[in-house]
C-alpha cells in the first residue's frame, strides 16, 4: 500500500521529531516585563503565607520524607548492587 516501508524504527523517529516540534511551540506561561520593583523585592509572598498559616512546617516535613525515602531507597540498592557484584566475582 505505501511505497515507502516505514519499520518501527522509523515510526519512533518520525515520532520523536512530531513531538519535538509540537513541544517547541508550546508556552507555559506568557512573558511578564521584569520591573524596578522585581528587583527590589527583597520578601518571598508565597513563604510568608505558607508561614503564617502554619504550612511551612508541612512542606518542610513533606520534603524531609521524600528525602530520607530516596536516601534509603538507595543505600539499598547500593548494597543489593555490592553484593551481587560480590557473588559474581566469587
Amino acid at each position: 500500500m505505501w511505497p515507502i516501508q516505514i519499520n518501527n524504527k522509523h515510526m519512533k523517529k518520525l515520532l520523536t521529531i512530531a513531538l519535538l516540534v509540537f513541544s517547541l511551540s508550546a508556552l507555559a506561561q506568557e512573558k511578564i516585563p521584569v520591573t524596578e520593583a522585581d528587583y527590589t523585592n527583597s520578601s518571598v509572598e508565597m513563604a510568608d503565607v505558607m508561614r503564617s498559616n502554619g504550612k511551612i512546617y508541612v512542606l518542610v516535613g513533606v520534603i524531609g520524607i521524600i528525602f530520607a525515602g530516596i536516601t534509603i531507597y538507595l543505600i539499598g540498592t547500593d548494597r543489593k548492587i555490592s553484593k551481587l557484584e560480590k557473588n559474581l566475582n566469587s
